[in-house]
């Protein structure tokens, strides 16, 4: 059976090559039509949608009052001479009036809004519309500064920060519906600043998705554009040779393009998460088709022809790449265990694209190597340091023969100092990290930050059963909501708490005034037995954020206790986005371990060996708490980005020792001792190994350039691991097999 698969292999790649490249075009053809369709997730709050309760209960209290994050937010620095003149007033009235024509803005709350009451003799506006020039303004700035609703919600303490709150209305808004009124939010601001004397910045939830959505967009083309660059330029300096260069990067590109283009074929898009994806699968794609350049390059020199050392190439490397691929989509295939969908989603089409990039590496690169205007460009001319390399890379394996003990014995000390300090490790996450660095959105966050409490918001939601007098019920839930609003304050890490209460503070000074019913369904809903007090988090974290929640929650459950049939629950999309990416982080850990441990299955079953198993996962621990402990030292957590590095540099640290292995089985079988076997697989599949790491190294670097911290995070530490891992396979795993072979 294998002799007959064998030379229908054979056949294709020596005399039926047109078959496979009539296959090759149409796929490509195909792919391009996915690859003009290609789009970008931009439903933001499936980035942390879950199936649970929590989740459930988020969606109900947006249907039922609204969402906290459809809200734009304007913050205002007061100029020379303040906010509280005729002069001023009349350009921030003029600025909110413009706001307010913009499509989807249902309506502007601000210092300025009508629904900001003062009663003095009569009800009146608390900032006046007219006769301006006539009114005492320093007593409206000590109105605004002890005003219930404006004092720290729109008014900052030090009186030199507004702020304006834009809604868009109670809808389920994805980013492709409020990109272009965003937009002319930031066209109306930056007119505005032109002219007045203050200067406004616009943030909130709205435009920091329009701002990353944008970043994404135009880092995936120009991460993929000079990624290839750098990884081309260094393949030349490398190969010295245009042809074998131009096969490792076709062939890889090849596969990044076939993948997002029959990716796109079958529905997936791009977001946060998967904004690597298109770089990650291209710099896969070269570590194997590094490999196969290299034999083929091999047996050029030995002067076989481009067709046959091609068809070589693949038959001598066809099932280690082949492992190789699978062990990687396996990697990423252990995110389908997760139970976000974005990372599940992630896993599941890296694993697909994985597979797909091998299928055309191994097709595309023997297919040019056979052309005679590639492959026969190469003319099989060796390098000039061949020999100089070759010594070294004997005198190297030399070297790691004799000093193994001391190498496994140091090892075995570092691997535990790693693991030891891997340990200290903590799940976070910010919103500053999906922002471009020192974007306008990120300059205002920190100043809502800073003066209002954050962007972020937490919902106290107090839940009643209808069953007593309504008179004695609305008592005991006001207790009820009045005491929450009590415990936020207590909190110093929650800030400017609005609910019914504020509103019926404001109100209750005017005798003349009952509060409308259409602001009091936005905070109490006795109809449904319902009432929501809105705090403000300033970003500080996930993890901070989860240990602060633990604390208020218990005092929460006080005054729960406190009052019969209320129960009392903490919600909000910041909360719940706390919860569910802590989880996707511990998920992503977890489903590492598994990948870790179907990898070893699978490797057993593909050498045949329970021991060779064991050894290939040894030196694959080496990049992976290398990784882990660098985080650590340099006082970082374990985020998002980081959790996937892990999970890429497994597949890419098993794919080296894969094709070391299957070089060193294959010198052992043609009757070589172990210490030769060893030196034989050093000098040839090390060139290999170096090679790629220096394209990896390239490719990964592209990253750096990103004007997204998460990316230049995944390329600083993509770097590390692709370094550790050639350490691990070219240091730790030839003493391990001295070790147990030698025996």
């Amino acid at each position: 059976m294998a002799t007959i698969f064998y030379s229908s292999l054979k056949s294709l790649y020596q005399r039926q090559r047109s078959i496979l490249m009539v296959f090759v075009v149409a796929l490509t053809v195909i792919a391009a039509r996915g690859y003009q369709d290609f789009g970008f997730d931009n439903e933001a709050r499936g980035l942390f949608r879950t199936n649970d309760s929590a989740f459930e209960k988020l969606e109900e209290i947006f249907e039922q009052f609204r969402p906290d994050e459809n809200d734009c937010l304007v913050v205002i620095e007061a100029g020379e001479g303040g906010f509280f003149t005729a002069s001023s007033m009349q350009q921030l009235r003029q600025l909110q009036q413009q706001l307010t024509q913009i499509p989807l803005i249902t309506n502007v709350l601000s210092p300025l809004s009508p629904e900001m009451i003062v009663c003095k003799e009569l009800p009146q506006a608390l900032i006046p519309a007219v006769a301006l020039e006539a009114v005492d303004w320093q007593q409206v700035q000590r109105d605004a500064h002890q005003h219930p609703l404006v004092a720290g919600n729109f008014l900052a303490a030090d009186g030199q920060h507004m702020l304006l709150i834009l809604r868009m209305g109670k809808q389920d808004l994805l980013v492709s519906d409020y990109e272009t009124s965003v937009g002319s939010m930031l066209g109306v601001i930056d007119r505005w600043n032109a002219t007045a004397s203050h200067v406004a910045d616009l943030t909130g939830i709205p435009p920091v998705r329009v701002e990353v959505f944008h970043s994404i967009k135009t880092d995936t083309r120009h991460l993929m554009l000079i990624g290839s660059i750098i990884g081309g330029l260094v393949s030349i300096c490398v190969f010295r040779n245009w042809a074998l260069a131009l096969m490792t990067f076709v062939g890889a590109l090849t596969g990044g393009f076939w993948s997002l283009g029959l990716l796109s074929l079958l529905g997936v898009k791009l977001n946060l998460i998967s904004t690597i994806l298109p770089v990650l699968i291209v710099v896969i794609g070269l570590t194997d088709a590094v490999h196969i350049v290299f034999d083929i390059r091999d047996s050029r020199m030995r002067g076989i022809k481009p067709v046959r050392a091609s068809w070589l190439a693949v038959r001598r490397l066809g099932i280690a790449c082949a492992g190789t691929s699978i062990t990687t989509a396996i990697g990423f295939g252990s995110l389908a265990f997760s139970q976000i969908d974005v990372i599940r989603q992630f896993g599941i089409t890296c694993a697909v694209g994985t597979l797909i990039t091998f299928v055309a590496v191994i097709l595309v690169v023997p297919l040019l190597a056979g052309t005679a205007w590639v492959g026969g460009a190469y003319r099989g001319n060796p390098p000039r340091e061949r020999d100089m390399m070759r010594r070294w890379g004997v005198q190297y394996a030399d070297w790691i023969l004799r000093h193994r003990r001391w190498i496994l014995l140091g090892s075995l000390l570092f691997i535990s100092l790693l693991a030891a300090t891997s340990t200290r490790l903590y799940p976070d996450s910010h919103i500053h990290e999906s922002l471009p660095t020192n974007s306008r959105s990120t300059v205002a966050l920190q100043k809502i930050d800073s003066e209002f409490g954050g962007i972020l918001s937490a919902i106290i939601l107090v839940e009643w059963q209808s069953e007593n007098d309504a008179d004695e019920e609305r008592a005991v839930v006001m207790s009820a909501v009045k005491q929450v609003v009590t415990e936020v304050h207590r909190e110093p890490d929650l800030h400017n708490p609005m609910s019914i209460v504020n509103f019926r503070e404001m109100f209750s000074s005017c005798s003349l005034l009952t509060l409308p019913q259409t602001i009091e369904s936005q905070w109490f809903r006795a109809d449904i037995g319902r009432a929501i007090v809105v705090a403000r988090m300033r970003d500080k974290g996930i993890h901070f954020h989860q240990q602060m929640l633990v604390g208020f929650r218990e005092q929460l459950s006080k005054v729960q206790q406190q009052h019969a049939g209320i129960e009392i629950t903490v919600s909000g999309s910041a909360v719940v986005a706390t919860r569910n990416l802590s989880k996707m982080i511990t998920d992503l850990a977890k489903s590492l371990a598994i990948a870790a441990a179907v990898i070893f299955v699978v490797l057993t079953f593909m050498f045949r060996s329970l021991r060779l198993g064991l050894v290939s996962l040894v030196p694959n621990l080496l990049p992976l708490l290398f990784t882990a402990a660098f985080l650590v030292w340099t006082g970082q957590a374990l985020r998002l980005t980081s959790v996937l590095l892990f999970t890429v540099s497994l597949g890419i640290a098993v794919d080296d020792t894969i094709h070391f292995i299957v070089r060193y089985l294959r010198e052992r079988k043609a009757g070589f001792s172990v210490d030769d076997a060893i030196r034989n697989s050093i000098v040839s599949v090390g060139g290999a190994l170096l090679v790629s790491t220096l394209i990896l190294l390239a490719g990964f670097s592209a990253s750096a350039t990103s004007v997204m911290p998460h990316s230049q995070l995944f390329s600083q530490l993509a770097c590390v691991a692709v370094v550790m891992a050639l350490l691990g396979d070219m240091v730790l795993l030839p003493a391990i097999l001295r070790f147990v072979d030698g025996k």
